[in-house]
């Protein structure tokens, strides 16, 4: 499946970039989004979704980030790139970021990504 192709890509740019951290992949029961969960000695220390063309940018699963973002603290959303351009995505996830910060005094760490129909993953600014 194509979105566990782009979980693999990403998981081993994690790998590279902190040989200590794992990663585990779940799907959802459509098939249609997936979280790369990021552990450290078996910690959740950050939980990535990556979501598909049906999926990105529905604001049914802005509450999930937010969640997300205010348990954990750490956060990181992937949308398709042939979807949805480095601008739109940014535009979007600025917004949950800044909903997610309001009520809480937690420092929450964000990272945007969208990935193109070869899996590659890219970072939004």
């Amino acid at each position: 499946m194509f979105l566990e192709m782009v979980a693999r890509k990403r998981s081993e740019k994690i790998r590279e970039a902190s040989p200590g951290l794992e990663t585990q992949l779940t799907m959802d029961d459509s098939g249609l989004r997936c979280a790369l969960q990021v552990l450290e000695n078996g910690e959740l220390v950050r939980l990535e979704f990556i979501e598909s063309s049906l999926t990105a940018g529905k604001q049914t699963h802005f509450p999930d980030y937010i969640e997300v973002a205010r348990g954990i603290g750490s956060l990181a959303i992937m949308f398709p790139e042939a979807k949805f351009s480095r601008d739109l995505a940014s535009s979007i996830y600025q917004s949950i970021l800044k909903e997610a910060r309001q009520g809480t005094d937690r420092q929450i760490s964000f990272l945007g990504f969208v990935y193109d129909d070869k899996g590659n993953v890219k970072k939004v600014d």
